[in-house]
């Protein structure tokens, strides 16, 4: 499912930011920003904690205004319900775990972000 959602996200991302028509199999851009958002904070965690990747919290948080431009939705609440949902998270899985998984994630995150970049 993960990897439907991350092609999903990279081909809207791409269609929005070329501002190109958006077909009914994409998500919308509410999803569209949500997952943007969190690939901003996980990414952001992970600079914190020096985990090497090829692209920053920057170049998320440039798709998450690109976003905000086009769709009106904020981004800044949407950064705050990623925190959020992440620290539900360590409060569920505990903190170690929830951790990983978010360093994880940024990882996926990067990759996503080398397809958004090519």
């Amino acid at each position: 499912m993960l990897l439907k959602s991350s092609t999903s996200l990279l081909c809207a991302t791409a269609l929005l930011i070329g501002a190109g028509p958006v077909s009914a199999k994409d998500p919308s851009p509410k999803k569209l920003m949500e997952m943007s958002a969190g690939c901003a904070y996980v990414v952001g965690v992970a600079e914190g904690s020096n985990v090497q990747l090829n692209y920053g919290s920057a170049a998320w948080l440039n798709i998450v205004g690109i976003l905000e431009q086009r769709t009106g939705i904020d981004g800044e609440k949407a950064i705050q319900t990623a925190k959020a949902k992440y620290n539900k998270r360590a409060r569920v899985m505990g903190a170690d775990e929830a951790y990983r998984y978010m360093l994880d994630r940024a990882k996926e995150c990067d990759r996503e972000m080398a397809v958004i970049q090519s």
